[in-house]
């Protein structure tokens, strides 16, 4: 029998961005059938299939609760250890700050990882992640650990046991498919499909693409000025959510939103930063967002603006219209002030900007030059990292440019992303923080 993985000694681990928010990703996909049954789940706890993962969730409800995610079969390469380490670092991340990991441990033959994030509504939760080899490659659980809950919580004993009696079964989901490589000329990164069309990637097969493919830039030609853009900070209606350990809440709550009018009349309504499940968020920027396009403006969060000299008339798309009076340089409306913001635009940086983990992780890395020539090391965390955005270079060189709140990366390969960037400056001017979808690059030189 396994002992209780030594949490204590371990790290404080957190929920999980990889079930729920890198792993977000499956909960749009298509529910695979299952290669045999699981064992049925211990007692009191609820299982679920969600769309190629089996959730089981500990007895009760809230932000205490315990739950873990069984994922389809992956498939390893060159050393196991190292794959799985990584593996989990990659999943982690995508989810929030890693704060501390354990090495990887290996009982009777299951291999464990603890690590500990923490999400952006600043909550620090458990991971505590195992690999087990199967006929169809290598099977992935994470039992995501709440605050609050104790390392001797008998419900961690319970969920260690049941992934014992799965490694012993072999337990694994149905991921063994013909599969069908992109034709030679495909973009790299382009996901591969088996023989009844579906795709096949890093969490098994789906009938939807689940990896993240790059937005084009919007052609000069086609380039849309603004005319105005403006924040809001304050409260708005819709869903939030954090991840497992917190609620998710309808109603009230702070919110950072942009209005963009542009030069052609069309005007859109975006959240500033994500996790507003009800706004929009771009997590490319704006250079990506093609607004003479009228298609791509028919729906929300977009309508049309017009200006009659003391008011600005906005007729949404979607929803009740909006007149914002003029008052100095600021838009007013009902319980609403929008104040000037400015994108970053044309920005040169010299310097090198560096995410920091904490000791013994691996930090994210750019170096911006004024020559415009950029050099990134693990940047692609950004985009969720090589699993979701597999075509995005873990590491490259090429050109960049700042352009409508967008970083531009322009890889020496070929490749191009644009990530929503915000430049925070020190008062002589020099660029201090990098704030690159919302993760932090702080200048160290």
């Amino acid at each position: 029998m396994w002992s209780r993985l030594s949490i204590a000694t371990a790290v404080q681990v957190r929920g999980s961005g990889f079930v729920f928010v890198g792993i977000g990703l499956l909960l749009v996909a298509t529910v695979q059938a299952l290669a045999q049954s699981p064992p049925s789940p211990p007692p009191g706890w609820r299982s679920q299939t969600l769309n190629g993962a089996v959730v089981l969730q500990s007895p009760g409800n809230g932000p205490s609760q315990v739950v873990l995610a069984l994922l389809p079969a992956g498939h390893a390469q060159g050393d196991i250890k190292t794959w799985f380490g990584n593996q989990t670092l990659a999943l982690a991340q995508s989810g929030g700050r890693v704060l501390g990991a354990t090495e990887v441990m290996e009982r009777e033959g299951v291999l464990i990882r603890v690590v500990q994030i923490e999400n952006k509504n600043h909550v620090k939760l458990r991971d505590v992640f195992y690999g087990y080899p199967v006929a169809d490659g290598f099977s992935l659980a994470v039992l995501s650990i709440p605050p609050g809950v104790g390392d001797q919580d008998p419900r961690l004993e319970t969920a260690n046991q049941y992934v014992q009696q799965l490694a012993a079964q072999k337990f694994e989901l149905n991921t063994a498919v013909t599969q069908t490589p992109p034709p030679p000329n495909a973009p790299a990164g382009t996901p591969v499909r088996n023989a009844q069309g579906q795709y096949v990637g890093a969490f098994g097969r789906s009938d939807i693409d689940l990896t993240y493919h790059a937005k084009s830039i919007i052609p000069k030609e086609r380039d849309v000025p603004l005319k105005g853009v403006y924040v809001f900070v304050g409260y708005a209606f819709g869903a939030t959510y954090g991840g497992v350990g917190t609620n998710m809440n309808w109603g009230q709550h702070a919110v950072q939103q942009l209005l963009l009018l542009y030069a052609n009349g069309v005007a859109a309504k975006t959240d500033l930063r994500g996790g507003n499940l009800a706004g929009k968020y771009q997590a490319e920027g704006f250079a990506t967002l093609d607004v003479d396009n009228a298609n791509a403006v028919s729906g929300a969060p977009f309508g049309h603006w017009s200006d009659d000299g003391n008011i600005v008339h906005i007729r949404w798309n979607i929803g009740a219209p909006t007149d914002l009076t003029k008052s100095s340089n600021n838009l007013e409306g009902k319980g609403e002030r929008w104040t000037p913001f400015q994108l970053a635009e044309g920005d040169r940086l010299e310097g090198a900007f560096v995410r920091k983990m904490e000791a013994g992780l691996r930090s994210q890395s750019i170096v911006l030059r004024k020559d415009g020539t950029f050099i990134g090391d693990g940047v692609n965390v950004t985009m969720g990292g090589s699993i979701v955005s597999p075509a995005f270079p873990e590491r490259g060189s090429g050109t960049y440019e700042v352009h409508k709140g967008s970083m531009i990366l322009y890889f020496s390969n070929g490749f191009t992303q644009a990530i929503a960037c915000i430049i925070d400056k020190s008062g002589d001017g020099e660029a201090k923080t990098i704030l690159l979808n919302e993760l932090p690059f702080e200048r160290v030189r």
